[in-house]
């Protein structure tokens, strides 16, 4: 029988990969099947914003992965040298997928009011994600949670920003 941590981060493992498939295929789902999306949806403006979102919530699965694999033998994550280095590589590529979501952006301008709402959504989640996985853990699921970010006024590091500086 599973205890809370393994039911937590089998959640979050696969929450999170479902998520990026999922938004992907949902997001090209749309534009193949209802032609007056493709100029939203395939926009440079929006397109690598989307590619870096699904990137972001499989790196994020493939760390919970890593977590699972500790969490039911029970022991405490550390990530090998290779992991390490894997994740440092994922966060640079990321970095030049944000590089280039804002180029896009740009070099597409003019954009009409509702490409420029579709573009500031997909524009903040990805950031928002990328804060998430890489700096600041921004979600506070539990109230003790909560309280402990209310009462020490201090933002948590991410699970992975740790594991990778603990290395």
């Amino acid at each position: 029988m599973p205890n809370k941590l393994q039911k937590e981060v089998n959640q979050l493992y696969y929450g999170e990969g479902l998520s990026g498939v999922g938004f992907l295929l949902l997001w090209f789902g749309t534009a193949l099947f209802k032609p007056e999306t493709r100029v939203f949806l395939l926009s440079p403006a929006t397109f690598f914003s989307v590619l870096n979102i699904s990137l972001i919530l499989l790196t994020g699965s493939y760390f919970w992965g890593i977590m699972k694999h500790h969490v039911d033998r029970r022991k405490k994550l550390v990530l090998t040298d290779h992991q390490t280095q894997r994740f440092r590589l994922l966060q640079i590529f990321i970095i030049v997928m944000i590089i280039i979501s804002t180029i896009a952006i740009l070099v597409t301008l003019p954009h009409s009011h509702d490409m420029w709402l579709l573009i500031a959504l997909t524009y903040i989640f990805m950031w928002l994600e990328y804060i998430n996985y890489f700096h600041i853990r921004l979600s506070y699921l539990t109230s003790r949670e909560f309280k402990q970010l209310v009462i020490k006024r201090k933002l948590t590091a991410s699970h992975l920003r740790r594991a990778i500086k603990n290395k």
